[in-house]
């Protein structure tokens, strides 16, 4: 299915869809803590209300499934599930502004996992609908534009959450997130979507014999490896800034900055080159920068250094990360692109989870530079997986034109 919206409102849809998921992950990974503690809600209980609010993004395989399904009201496969899960988040963050955790905790949960679940909904949704509609000479600068788009809104509105935080109190913070979540709907209802699909872009279960090909196998393991490594280096650099240099919390914040302004250049040079030429070019390109980016940062002598090296492995994530959301586009079949596409960020988030832990937890044994040093190494199982998926799949090596 491909339509006849413009390249720039595809761009401008998307990029605005990703900010504002950017918004919704600033207040999780940087404030939802902090505000619970502030109000002496229980660590264990903060612990796991935090658990909680992965389990929506788990159930996108099934949304997906979902959508790829059901033409919900006649209206489409994924307008109508975004909209909803645009609104609904509005409505979850806007309520939660006036419930005090400390005094109804469970409502105030409830809202918080409503608004998760209504973020997993619309982005799901929207993975399948880039999928539908872009090009593939477009696809690599979409999902640039996609990867960008979350990192900026992830940079400006922490620093405005923090602001308003202190200034205004968090439920300015919550209505904020409210307005933003209604942005992209000026966009989402212009979305034109048949009434009917085209036999070959229709929901069938038999396609899901796609994932036990090889080309998808590989591309599985690709995906673990990959997010491994890199968001196990990710994930170690300020927990480093902190142990082992003592930084304060304004120099993380700032190594966070420079950390997301570098991923929003890498994000957009990464979409450029990958519809310029081939994947493979692209994507042995990304792992050349992810294993120099983890060696320069386990070197690094002091602070300085590190605020420097949060552009350039800043730069290094971004592009890394549109070139596997571009392979995942590549390699998902039209007629369930929408559960594929969450069953391969699943596979991601798989690898993260091991790459964070087994860091971390590596650190007190081995110290830091080392085990930057040896997901530096690891990363080469990455190279010849990538190269047995290219081997495989010859068709993703191709030459975009724009």
């Amino acid at each position: 299915m491909r339509t006849s919206h413009s390249q720039n409102f595809r761009f401008a849809m998307f990029g605005l869809l990703y900010f504002v998921q950017g918004s919704a992950l600033a207040y999780f990974r940087n404030f939802q803590k902090p505000y619970l503690d502030s109000l002496n809600i229980d660590a264990d209980v903060i612990g796991l209300l935090t658990s909680i609010l992965l389990f929506p993004f788990i159930l996108k395989i099934f949304i997906g499934m979902l959508s790829d399904r059901v033409n919900l009201f006649r209206l489409g496969h994924r307008k109508p599930y975004m909209i909803i899960g645009l609104v609904l988040a509005s409505i979850a963050f806007a309520c939660a502004g006036f419930v005090l955790p400390d005094t109804r905790f469970s409502l105030f949960a409830v809202l918080i996992v409503c608004g998760s679940f209504s973020v997993a909904l619309f982005d799901s949704t929207s993975d399948g609908l880039a999928i539908d509609i872009t090009p593939i000479e477009q696809q690599g600068r979409v999902q640039g534009t996609m990867v960008g788009g979350r990192a900026m809104g992830f940079i400006i509105l922490s620093l405005v959450f923090g602001t308003l935080a202190q200034t205004q109190g968090y439920r300015v913070v919550f209505l904020t997130i409210a307005l933003i979540m209604l942005i992209p709907l000026i966009w989402v209802v212009r979305v034109r979507e048949p009434e009917e699909r085209n036999e070959d872009r229709r929901f069938q279960w038999t396609a899901f014999k796609c994932i036990t090909s090889s080309r998808f196998l590989i591309f599985g393991v690709f995906a673990i490896v990959y997010s491994i490594v890199s968001f196990g280096v990710d994930g170690l650099v300020t927990y480093f800034m902190s142990e082992v240099f003592n930084a304060s919390e304004t120099v993380i914040g700032q190594y966070g900055a420079f950390r997301g302004l570098g991923a929003v250049l890498g994000a957009i040079v990464g979409g450029i080159l990958l519809d310029r030429v081939s994947r493979k070019k692209s994507a042995f390109m990304a792992i050349l920068m992810i294993s120099v980016g983890a060696i320069l940062i386990g070197a690094s002598p002091g602070l300085g250094m590190l605020l420097v090296l949060g552009v350039i492995w800043g730069f290094a994530w971004g592009f890394q990360e549109t070139v596997f959301v571009a392979l995942a586009m590549d390699l998902s079949e039209a007629r369930i692109a929408a559960s594929m596409f969450a069953i391969m960020m699943a596979l991601s988030n798989l690898g993260t989870a091991v790459g964070e832990g087994l860091a971390t937890s590596l650190t007190d044994d081995m110290g830091f530079s080392p085990v930057f040093w040896s997901l530096a190494a690891f990363n080469i199982i990455t190279f010849f997986v990538l190269w047995l998926l290219f081997k495989k799949a010859p068709d993703l090596d191709l030459v975009r034109t724009i």
